[in-house]
Protein backbone atom coordinates (compact mmCIF):
# COMPACT_ATOMS: atom_id res chain seq x y z
CA UNK A 1 0.00 0.00 0.00
CA UNK A 2 2.57 2.35 1.05
CA UNK A 3 4.45 1.96 -2.29
CA UNK A 4 1.48 2.08 -3.95
CA UNK A 5 0.81 5.57 -2.81
CA UNK A 6 4.96 7.05 -3.25
CA UNK A 7 4.20 5.80 -6.96
CA UNK A 8 1.25 7.53 -7.44
CA UNK A 9 2.62 10.84 -5.76
CA UNK A 10 5.61 10.42 -7.65
CA UNK A 11 3.88 10.32 -10.54
CA UNK A 12 1.73 13.17 -9.89
CA UNK A 13 5.19 15.50 -8.57
CA UNK A 14 6.69 14.41 -12.12
CA UNK A 15 3.44 15.41 -13.93
CA UNK A 16 3.25 18.72 -12.49
CA UNK A 17 6.91 19.59 -13.19
CA UNK A 18 6.17 18.32 -16.71
CA UNK A 19 3.35 21.22 -17.00
CA UNK A 20 5.53 23.87 -15.54
CA UNK A 21 8.17 23.12 -17.85
CA UNK A 22 5.76 23.25 -20.60
CA UNK A 23 3.71 26.33 -19.63
CA UNK A 24 7.64 27.58 -19.37
CA UNK A 25 8.48 26.71 -22.60
CA UNK A 26 5.04 27.97 -24.42
CA UNK A 27 4.89 31.19 -22.64
CA UNK A 28 8.70 32.10 -23.60
CA UNK A 29 8.05 30.97 -27.16
CA UNK A 30 4.57 32.66 -27.40
CA UNK A 31 6.79 35.74 -25.84
CA UNK A 32 9.27 35.83 -28.75
CA UNK A 33 6.90 34.81 -31.56
CA UNK A 34 4.76 38.04 -30.49
CA UNK A 35 7.47 40.29 -30.39
CA UNK A 36 8.12 40.94 -33.97
CA UNK A 37 6.94 44.68 -34.30
CA UNK A 38 8.39 45.28 -30.81
CA UNK A 39 11.82 44.12 -31.88
CA UNK A 40 11.89 46.44 -35.26
CA UNK A 41 10.38 49.27 -33.01
CA UNK A 42 13.45 48.62 -30.84
CA UNK A 43 16.58 48.77 -33.63
CA UNK A 44 14.20 51.86 -35.36
CA UNK A 45 14.82 54.26 -31.95
CA UNK A 46 18.37 52.87 -30.66
CA UNK A 47 21.64 53.34 -30.91
CA UNK A 48 24.19 50.52 -29.75
CA UNK A 49 27.48 50.12 -28.98
CA UNK A 50 30.04 47.65 -27.40
CA UNK A 51 30.52 47.88 -23.08
CA UNK A 52 33.70 49.82 -23.92
CA UNK A 53 32.32 52.29 -26.43
CA UNK A 54 30.35 55.53 -25.12
CA UNK A 55 27.61 56.69 -27.08
CA UNK A 56 26.94 59.28 -29.13
CA UNK A 57 23.53 60.36 -27.96
CA UNK A 58 22.15 61.30 -31.96
CA UNK A 59 19.17 59.33 -31.13
CA UNK A 60 18.56 61.84 -27.15
CA UNK A 61 20.10 65.04 -29.35
CA UNK A 62 16.45 66.25 -30.39
CA UNK A 63 14.79 65.31 -26.89
CA UNK A 64 17.36 66.69 -25.33
CA UNK A 65 17.17 70.56 -26.70
CA UNK A 66 13.71 70.32 -26.08
CA UNK A 67 13.92 69.55 -22.84
CA UNK A 68 14.46 71.98 -19.13
CA UNK A 69 15.47 69.02 -16.74
CA UNK A 70 17.38 65.96 -17.43
CA UNK A 71 17.33 62.37 -15.17
CA UNK A 72 19.13 59.04 -15.00
CA UNK A 73 17.89 56.84 -12.96
CA UNK A 74 20.95 54.20 -12.40
CA UNK A 75 20.36 50.45 -10.46
CA UNK A 76 23.28 50.88 -7.61
CA UNK A 77 26.10 48.54 -7.78
CA UNK A 78 26.97 47.93 -11.52
CA UNK A 79 30.01 49.05 -13.09
CA UNK A 80 28.35 50.39 -16.17
CA UNK A 81 26.25 53.26 -15.13
CA UNK A 82 29.14 54.76 -13.23
CA UNK A 83 30.83 55.08 -16.28
CA UNK A 84 27.55 56.54 -18.29
CA UNK A 85 27.37 58.90 -15.75
CA UNK A 86 30.59 60.73 -16.48
CA UNK A 87 30.40 60.58 -20.11
CA UNK A 88 27.09 61.65 -20.52
CA UNK A 89 26.95 64.70 -17.92
CA UNK A 90 30.50 65.91 -20.04
CA UNK A 91 28.14 65.55 -22.68
CA UNK A 92 25.82 67.92 -21.48
CA UNK A 93 28.17 70.47 -20.47
CA UNK A 94 30.10 70.37 -23.38
CA UNK A 95 27.04 70.71 -25.81
CA UNK A 96 24.41 72.44 -23.86
CA UNK A 97 25.75 73.76 -20.77
CA UNK A 98 24.74 71.89 -18.08
CA UNK A 99 26.16 73.07 -15.35
CA UNK A 100 23.92 72.15 -12.25
CA UNK A 101 24.09 68.37 -11.59
CA UNK A 102 21.26 67.56 -8.86
CA UNK A 103 22.21 64.40 -6.79
CA UNK A 104 21.26 61.74 -4.18
CA UNK A 105 23.35 63.31 -1.94
CA UNK A 106 22.18 65.25 1.60
CA UNK A 107 23.05 69.37 1.02
CA UNK A 108 26.37 69.16 3.24
CA UNK A 109 27.59 66.29 1.33
CA UNK A 110 27.40 68.46 -2.01
CA UNK A 111 28.84 71.28 -0.43
CA UNK A 112 31.97 69.27 0.94
CA UNK A 113 31.96 67.31 -2.91
CA UNK A 114 32.47 70.63 -4.62
CA UNK A 115 35.10 71.92 -2.37
CA UNK A 116 36.70 68.63 -3.38
CA UNK A 117 36.48 69.54 -6.97
CA UNK A 118 38.46 72.79 -6.42
CA UNK A 119 41.10 71.19 -3.94
CA UNK A 120 41.98 67.57 -5.18
CA UNK A 121 41.47 66.68 -1.77
CA UNK A 122 40.65 62.72 -1.70
CA UNK A 123 39.97 62.88 1.73
CA UNK A 124 37.31 65.72 1.82
CA UNK A 125 35.84 62.83 -1.11
CA UNK A 126 36.30 59.71 1.29
CA UNK A 127 34.03 62.12 4.10
CA UNK A 128 31.37 62.78 1.41
CA UNK A 129 31.24 58.66 0.37
CA UNK A 130 31.63 57.75 4.21
CA UNK A 131 27.66 57.84 5.19
CA UNK A 132 26.42 57.76 1.49
CA UNK A 133 22.97 56.68 0.98
CA UNK A 134 24.00 54.97 -1.65
CA UNK A 135 25.31 51.79 0.15
CA UNK A 136 27.15 49.95 -2.66
CA UNK A 137 28.80 53.04 -3.19
CA UNK A 138 30.45 53.69 -0.21
CA UNK A 139 33.88 52.41 0.16
CA UNK A 140 33.66 51.19 -3.72
CA UNK A 141 36.37 51.49 -6.05
CA UNK A 142 34.14 52.61 -9.70
CA UNK A 143 32.00 54.86 -7.18
CA UNK A 144 35.19 56.62 -6.14
CA UNK A 145 36.54 56.96 -9.64
CA UNK A 146 33.56 58.69 -10.88
CA UNK A 147 33.67 61.62 -8.63
CA UNK A 148 37.55 61.21 -9.61
CA UNK A 149 37.06 61.92 -12.93
CA UNK A 150 34.32 64.48 -12.67
CA UNK A 151 37.30 66.12 -10.53
CA UNK A 152 39.73 65.86 -13.35
CA UNK A 153 37.10 67.06 -15.98
CA UNK A 154 36.28 70.35 -13.54
CA UNK A 155 39.32 71.29 -13.80
CA UNK A 156 40.24 70.65 -17.36
CA UNK A 157 36.86 72.90 -18.28
CA UNK A 158 36.74 76.54 -19.21
CA UNK A 159 34.74 79.03 -16.12
CA UNK A 160 32.28 79.16 -18.50
CA UNK A 161 31.80 75.95 -17.73
CA UNK A 162 32.32 75.08 -14.43
CA UNK A 163 29.54 72.75 -12.81
CA UNK A 164 28.50 72.12 -9.50
CA UNK A 165 26.57 69.34 -7.37
CA UNK A 166 23.37 70.02 -5.77
CA UNK A 167 22.37 67.80 -2.79
CA UNK A 168 18.45 67.06 -2.16
CA UNK A 169 18.32 64.38 -0.16
CA UNK A 170 17.35 64.02 3.46
CA UNK A 171 20.25 64.30 5.95
CA UNK A 172 22.25 61.27 5.71
CA UNK A 173 25.47 62.22 7.88
CA UNK A 174 25.17 64.35 10.91
CA UNK A 175 28.68 64.56 11.60
CA UNK A 176 29.62 66.22 8.44
CA UNK A 177 26.26 68.23 9.13
CA UNK A 178 27.71 69.64 12.43
CA UNK A 179 31.76 69.98 10.91
CA UNK A 180 30.08 72.13 8.33
CA UNK A 181 28.35 74.19 10.84
CA UNK A 182 30.88 74.49 13.54
CA UNK A 183 33.05 75.68 10.77
CA UNK A 184 30.73 78.88 10.26
CA UNK A 185 31.12 79.51 14.11
CA UNK A 186 33.45 82.83 13.52
CA UNK A 187 36.45 83.02 16.46
CA UNK A 188 34.96 85.95 18.47
CA UNK A 189 31.09 84.57 18.95
CA UNK A 190 30.23 83.09 21.68
CA UNK A 191 28.49 80.03 19.80
CA UNK A 192 29.19 76.63 21.06
CA UNK A 193 30.46 74.15 18.58
CA UNK A 194 28.82 70.64 18.62
CA UNK A 195 29.51 66.94 18.49
CA UNK A 196 27.14 64.67 16.92
CA UNK A 197 25.03 62.83 19.76
CA UNK A 198 22.02 61.60 20.61
CA UNK A 199 21.03 63.17 23.49
CA UNK A 200 18.87 66.49 22.81
CA UNK A 201 21.46 66.41 20.09
CA UNK A 202 18.43 68.02 17.35
CA UNK A 203 17.28 70.94 19.80
CA UNK A 204 21.13 71.84 20.81
CA UNK A 205 21.81 72.09 16.89
CA UNK A 206 18.23 74.22 16.06
CA UNK A 207 19.79 76.83 18.87
CA UNK A 208 23.39 76.99 17.01
CA UNK A 209 21.45 77.37 13.88
CA UNK A 210 19.75 80.13 15.54
CA UNK A 211 22.86 81.80 16.75
CA UNK A 212 24.80 81.12 13.68
CA UNK A 213 21.15 82.87 11.60
CA UNK A 214 21.67 86.20 13.65
CA UNK A 215 25.23 86.58 12.91
CA UNK A 216 24.69 85.94 9.41
CA UNK A 217 21.80 88.07 8.80
CA UNK A 218 23.22 90.39 6.28
CA UNK A 219 25.38 87.56 4.57
CA UNK A 220 22.37 86.39 2.04
CA UNK A 221 24.65 83.74 0.27
CA UNK A 222 25.60 82.24 3.98
CA UNK A 223 21.90 83.30 5.30
CA UNK A 224 19.90 80.62 2.81
CA UNK A 225 22.55 77.71 3.39
CA UNK A 226 22.10 77.48 6.75
CA UNK A 227 18.05 78.28 6.37
CA UNK A 228 18.06 75.45 4.00
CA UNK A 229 20.19 73.27 6.84
CA UNK A 230 17.90 73.98 9.04
CA UNK A 231 14.84 73.25 7.37
CA UNK A 232 16.00 69.69 6.42
CA UNK A 233 17.04 69.27 10.19
CA UNK A 234 13.26 70.28 10.68
CA UNK A 235 11.85 67.41 8.33
CA UNK A 236 14.08 64.88 10.03
CA UNK A 237 12.72 65.73 13.46
CA UNK A 238 9.04 65.60 12.44
CA UNK A 239 10.06 62.51 9.97
CA UNK A 240 8.79 63.79 6.96
CA UNK A 241 8.63 61.38 4.22
CA UNK A 242 12.08 60.93 2.05
CA UNK A 243 10.75 61.19 -1.24
CA UNK A 244 8.57 64.52 0.28
CA UNK A 245 12.12 65.77 1.50
CA UNK A 246 14.04 65.54 -1.95
CA UNK A 247 11.13 67.18 -3.66
CA UNK A 248 10.97 70.16 -1.46
CA UNK A 249 14.73 70.53 -1.72
CA UNK A 250 15.08 70.34 -5.72
CA UNK A 251 11.48 72.51 -5.96
CA UNK A 252 12.90 75.52 -3.67
CA UNK A 253 16.40 75.32 -4.78
CA UNK A 254 15.19 75.84 -8.40
CA UNK A 255 13.08 78.60 -8.14
CA UNK A 256 15.25 80.76 -5.73
CA UNK A 257 18.22 80.13 -7.77
CA UNK A 258 15.86 80.71 -11.04
CA UNK A 259 17.05 77.63 -13.19
CA UNK A 260 13.90 77.60 -14.75
CA UNK A 261 16.17 79.22 -18.21
CA UNK A 262 18.61 76.41 -17.69
CA UNK A 263 18.85 72.78 -18.49
CA UNK A 264 19.95 70.88 -15.48
CA UNK A 265 21.05 67.47 -14.52
CA UNK A 266 19.68 65.07 -12.09
CA UNK A 267 20.98 61.72 -11.26
CA UNK A 268 19.50 59.16 -8.75
CA UNK A 269 18.75 55.72 -8.18
CA UNK A 270 15.93 54.16 -10.48
CA UNK A 271 12.43 54.67 -8.24
CA UNK A 272 13.19 58.12 -8.23
CA UNK A 273 13.09 59.24 -11.70
CA UNK A 274 9.96 57.74 -12.94
CA UNK A 275 7.20 60.43 -13.91
CA UNK A 276 4.36 58.19 -12.91
CA UNK A 277 2.89 56.29 -9.63
CA UNK A 278 5.07 53.12 -7.97
CA UNK A 279 4.00 50.85 -5.95
CA UNK A 280 1.25 53.60 -5.22
CA UNK A 281 3.04 55.97 -4.71
CA UNK A 282 4.37 59.38 -6.53
CA UNK A 283 8.80 58.81 -6.89
CA UNK A 284 10.58 62.54 -6.74
CA UNK A 285 10.04 62.86 -10.82
CA UNK A 286 6.35 62.15 -10.85
CA UNK A 287 6.15 65.23 -7.78
CA UNK A 288 8.04 67.20 -10.27
CA UNK A 289 5.88 66.69 -13.13
CA UNK A 290 2.99 67.46 -11.01
CA UNK A 291 4.37 70.82 -9.65
CA UNK A 292 4.32 74.58 -10.70
CA UNK A 293 7.83 74.17 -11.92
CA UNK A 294 6.39 74.40 -15.73
CA UNK A 295 8.39 70.82 -16.11
CA UNK A 296 5.55 68.72 -16.82
CA UNK A 297 6.46 68.47 -20.82
CA UNK A 298 10.13 69.71 -20.08
CA UNK A 299 11.58 66.45 -18.36
CA UNK A 300 13.56 63.35 -19.78
CA UNK A 301 13.93 60.54 -17.57
CA UNK A 302 16.40 57.29 -18.50
CA UNK A 303 16.21 54.56 -16.64
CA UNK A 304 18.72 51.61 -16.21
CA UNK A 305 18.11 47.92 -17.24
CA UNK A 306 20.43 45.44 -16.40
CA UNK A 307 20.87 41.94 -18.06
CA UNK A 308 23.09 38.87 -17.49
CA UNK A 309 24.93 41.51 -14.96
CA UNK A 310 26.88 41.36 -11.78
CA UNK A 311 25.95 43.60 -8.73
CA UNK A 312 28.07 44.76 -5.07
CA UNK A 313 26.27 43.75 -2.56
CA UNK A 314 26.98 43.63 1.38
CA UNK A 315 27.41 39.64 2.58
CA UNK A 316 25.78 40.04 5.44
CA UNK A 317 22.69 41.34 3.81
CA UNK A 318 22.06 37.86 2.11
CA UNK A 319 21.24 34.35 3.13
CA UNK A 320 24.04 32.35 3.69
CA UNK A 321 23.56 30.24 0.69
CA UNK A 322 24.00 33.30 -1.94
CA UNK A 323 26.81 34.79 -0.02
CA UNK A 324 30.92 34.88 -1.45
CA UNK A 325 33.55 34.73 0.85
CA UNK A 326 34.16 38.11 2.38
CA UNK A 327 32.45 41.58 3.14
CA UNK A 328 31.08 41.81 -0.22
CA UNK A 329 29.26 39.37 -2.66
CA UNK A 330 29.68 39.97 -6.46
CA UNK A 331 25.64 38.89 -7.29
CA UNK A 332 24.59 37.90 -10.72
CA UNK A 333 21.32 40.40 -11.88
CA UNK A 334 19.32 40.05 -14.86
CA UNK A 335 16.01 41.22 -15.75
CA UNK A 336 14.92 37.88 -17.51
CA UNK A 337 15.10 35.37 -14.40
CA UNK A 338 12.01 33.83 -13.74
CA UNK A 339 13.09 33.37 -10.33
CA UNK A 340 13.89 36.34 -9.17
CA UNK A 341 12.60 39.13 -11.56
CA UNK A 342 11.30 38.80 -15.18
CA UNK A 343 10.39 41.55 -16.98
CA UNK A 344 7.76 40.69 -19.75
CA UNK A 345 8.97 41.72 -23.05
CA UNK A 346 12.57 41.27 -21.78
CA UNK A 347 13.44 39.44 -24.78
CA UNK A 348 12.80 41.86 -27.27
CA UNK A 349 15.97 44.16 -25.78
CA UNK A 350 18.14 41.12 -25.73
CA UNK A 351 17.16 40.33 -29.79
CA UNK A 352 18.67 43.47 -30.39
CA UNK A 353 21.60 43.83 -28.23
CA UNK A 354 24.28 41.67 -28.14
CA UNK A 355 26.47 40.33 -25.48
CA UNK A 356 28.53 42.62 -23.67
CA UNK A 357 26.96 45.37 -25.92
CA UNK A 358 24.47 48.49 -24.33
CA UNK A 359 21.77 49.92 -26.02
CA UNK A 360 20.29 53.32 -25.34
CA UNK A 361 16.55 53.03 -26.90
CA UNK A 362 14.19 56.05 -27.41
CA UNK A 363 10.83 55.20 -25.81
CA UNK A 364 9.02 58.20 -26.44
CA UNK A 365 9.28 57.88 -30.63
CA UNK A 366 6.10 57.94 -32.80
CA UNK A 367 3.98 54.65 -33.20
CA UNK A 368 5.61 52.83 -29.99
CA UNK A 369 3.87 49.95 -29.27
CA UNK A 370 4.91 49.64 -25.81
CA UNK A 371 2.29 52.33 -25.24
CA UNK A 372 -0.53 50.34 -25.13
CA UNK A 373 1.27 47.34 -24.13
CA UNK A 374 1.98 45.00 -21.22
CA UNK A 375 5.48 44.42 -22.04
CA UNK A 376 8.06 46.08 -20.78
CA UNK A 377 5.35 46.86 -17.83
CA UNK A 378 4.86 43.35 -16.08
CA UNK A 379 6.88 42.21 -13.69
CA UNK A 380 6.64 39.19 -12.22
CA UNK A 381 8.84 36.43 -9.69
CA UNK A 382 8.57 33.02 -8.47
CA UNK A 383 10.35 33.48 -5.40
CA UNK A 384 9.58 36.87 -3.19
CA UNK A 385 13.52 37.54 -2.62
CA UNK A 386 13.44 41.02 -3.93
CA UNK A 387 10.82 44.05 -4.18
CA UNK A 388 9.28 44.52 -7.50
CA UNK A 389 8.13 47.82 -9.42
CA UNK A 390 4.38 48.01 -10.03
CA UNK A 391 3.69 50.84 -12.62
CA UNK A 392 -0.02 52.10 -11.86
CA UNK A 393 -0.62 54.47 -14.66
CA UNK A 394 -0.27 51.67 -17.31
CA UNK A 395 -0.06 53.48 -20.70
CA UNK A 396 1.58 57.11 -19.01
CA UNK A 397 5.11 57.71 -20.30
CA UNK A 398 7.53 56.68 -17.10
CA UNK A 399 10.43 57.26 -18.54
CA UNK A 400 11.27 58.62 -22.21
CA UNK A 401 14.84 56.70 -22.74
CA UNK A 402 16.16 53.11 -21.43
CA UNK A 403 19.75 52.17 -21.20
CA UNK A 404 19.77 48.26 -21.70
CA UNK A 405 22.85 46.90 -20.26
CA UNK A 406 24.01 43.48 -21.01
CA UNK A 407 26.88 42.01 -18.93
CA UNK A 408 28.01 44.60 -16.73
CA UNK A 409 30.86 43.79 -14.01
CA UNK A 410 29.67 44.91 -10.38
CA UNK A 411 30.92 48.22 -8.73
CA UNK A 412 34.01 46.88 -7.69
CA UNK A 413 34.75 47.08 -3.92
CA UNK A 414 37.95 48.56 -2.00
CA UNK A 415 38.10 46.55 1.71
CA UNK A 416 35.61 46.11 3.97
CA UNK A 417 32.47 47.57 4.53
CA UNK A 418 32.48 51.24 6.22
CA UNK A 419 29.00 51.39 7.67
Amino acid sequence: MGKKIFKTTLKIFGGIILLLALLYGLFHLWEYASGGKFVKYLRANSETVGLEESFSYDVAKGDIENSKLIMVGEAHGFEEPTKFDVHFFKYLNANFNVKNYFAELDFVQAEYLNRYLLSKDEKLLEQVLKYWVVIQGRNNRDYFDKYVNFQEYYQEVTEERKFRFIGIDKIQDWSLTTKYLNELIPPDQNIEPLEFGKEQFVERLLNQIDALTSFYSENTDTLLKISHIRKNVEFVRDKVNREEVMFSNFYSIYQKEGLGNRKVYGYFGLYHIFQYRINGAHPLASKIRQSDLGLENKMLSFNFLMNDAHMVTSSKRLPAFLRDEGAYTRMPVSADNMLVMYIYGIKDYKRMTAEHHKSLVKMNADKNPYTDSRRLNTMFQLLPVTDLFELNDIGKPYTQYTIFVRNSDWAEPMTELNQ
